[in-house]
């Protein structure tokens, strides 16, 4: 018996196959295509949605967006792989069909429809509510480091720049020796000193734009500066490599991306009440609000209490380590609010002495005389006296803590909710890999990207194929 032969590739056909016989029904690429059919691309900001009277017609945004969001699904972000798809793979030319746009112009709509992506969104999220996807009850915040494009050769340090400043200084100054010396020959021999001018005008330029860079660096209070990349900042959970910090905003019911940014922030600690109140606006009524302890930022808490929205979020509090933690914790002392006071455990009172306005701690220390005379003295300090810090915030972190005390169960669905959506952007979207544009624009028009493809995803594996086709095109 023989094997399975295919047909004759001259063999021609009556009845040619149509390329929508080709994508199955309850294809992925379908909700794509339905999807982007459904936006107002003008209305979000594309730039070309509204065709040119004159001149070569350009290519349709909704083409170049449905390729993009395609591309994205598997893991395809180079415009030269997407351009090769665009002849060889055949939900590819179904979704556009059969154009072939070349990489360059591929490219240029991922560069000039940053404001627009990121629109398109809060569009699927806007659409997701309407559908009653989204419940709104809690949404759990988080961060994650992405590798920007320039790699850790291109990190420049002041102990960099001062070093390159010393051997500058010292190069210069070993060729004016040399025209020093050249000046004491006799007359009647020939110079030749041009080779030694030039060279040394170009050391002193240099000298001048490595001093300039360290001026820049300290008025900036930075460290390091990514050459080719300013925007980008050495990320340590990176190892020290230059990226970008992607917030977003996790809706704990549906798992739905409601709100991302990116910013180039190391740490999280002035993300909270931004992305609580993007949250917000998103689901469109107040909301838990749940993150760890990256986001412990008591003025925010407070700000968002105003706001009336309840926040769970993991607090270290600072304790008392002296004396091998044997001490009195400040929760020894009680705090009277009318007189603005701290009792202690001897019946003692600590009046209000300062406030430290970088830490926002409010300062209470005893007298030295309590203090000397006390019988608890050996339990309470090793100083001549104690002192105790209350927060400017203290109400806000004092309900904050009490409502994660009360439920621990929050931090937990925090954990199950904000893993997933980053395992997905960042090993099957981004593969691991660097972003491909520069700056944080570049970034945003990358992720944006990611994280309308996850949203899609999610909403397939949610719903199925059939259901979301059916409520994109109603």
């Amino acid at each position: 018996m023989g094997h399975r032969r295919g047909e004759s590739r001259q063999q021609t056909a009556l009845f040619p196959v149509m390329l929508d016989e080709l994508v199955a029904t309850d294809s992925l690429v379908r909700v794509v295509d339905a999807w982007v059919a459904s936006l107002d691309l003008k209305m979000l900001g594309f730039a070309k949605a509204q065709a040119q009277v004159m001149g070569a017609p350009p290519y349709d945004p909704g083409d170049l967006l449905k390729l993009y969001i395609w591309g994205y699904l598997g893991g395809q972000r180079s415009t030269r792989r997407l351009e090769q798809q665009c002849h060889t793979n055949v939900e590819c030319m179904w979704l556009l069909g059969r154009l072939a746009p070349d990489h360059k112009t591929i490219a240029n709509f991922r560069r000039a429809n940053v404001t627009a992506l990121v629109a398109a969104c809060a569009a699927f999220v806007q659409f997701a509510r309407s559908r009653r996807l989204i419940a709104g009850v809690a949404v759990a915040v988080d961060g994650s480091k992405v590798r920007a494009v320039a790699s850790r050769k291109a990190i420049v340090g002041q102990r960099q720049l001062q070093e390159q400043a010393r051997r500058n200084a010292q190069e210069i100054e070993q060729y004016l020796r040399l025209l020093d010396e050249q000046d004491r020959q006799d007359e009647g021999q020939p110079r030749a000193d041009g080779d030694v001018h030039k060279a040394l005008a170009q050391l002193r330029s240099e000298q001048a734009s490595v001093q300039e860079e360290l001026q820049r660096l300290v008025q900036e209070r930075r460290s390091t500066r990514v050459d080719g990349e300013d925007e980008a900042r050495v990320m340590p959970s990176l190892h020290a490599a230059p990226g970008y910090n992607m917030q977003t905003a996790v809706d704990t019911d549906s798992h739905l991306i409601v709100a991302h940014e990116v910013t180039n922030e190391v740490t999280d600690q002035r993300q909270l009440q931004p992305m609580s109140e993007a949250a917000v606006q998103a689901v469109g009524q107040p909301c838990a609000i749940i993150a760890d302890a990256g986001y412990a930022n008591a003025a925010h808490i407070a700000q968002l209490q105003q706001q009336e929205v309840t926040t769970y979020v993991a607090v270290n509090r600072s304790v008392n380590h002296h004396g091998d933690g044997q001490l009195y914790d400040r929760g020894a002392f009680s705090y009277e609010p009318d007189k603005d006071a701290f009792t202690c455990p001897a019946g003692k009172t600590l009046p209000r002495r300062g406030e430290d306005a970088r830490s926002k701690l409010i300062v209470y220390m005893a007298s030295a005389k309590d203090c000397g005379n006390c019988e608890l003295k050996a339990k309470c300090t090793t100083a001549k006296r104690r002192s105790v810090s209350r927060h400017v915030h203290e109400e806000a972190l004092q309900a904050n803590a009490h409502r994660v005390q009360s439920h621990p169960e929050m931090l937990r669905l925090r954990r199950c909710t904000v893993e997933h959506p980053f395992d997905f952007i960042k090993n099957r979207v981004l593969g691991n890999a660097r972003l491909l544009m520069r700056g944080l624009d570049g970034a945003r028009a990358e992720l944006s990207l990611a994280v309308l493809a996850y949203n899609i995803k999610r909403l397939f594996n949610m719903k199925g194929s059939a259901w979301t086709q059916r409520a994109l095109q109603g």
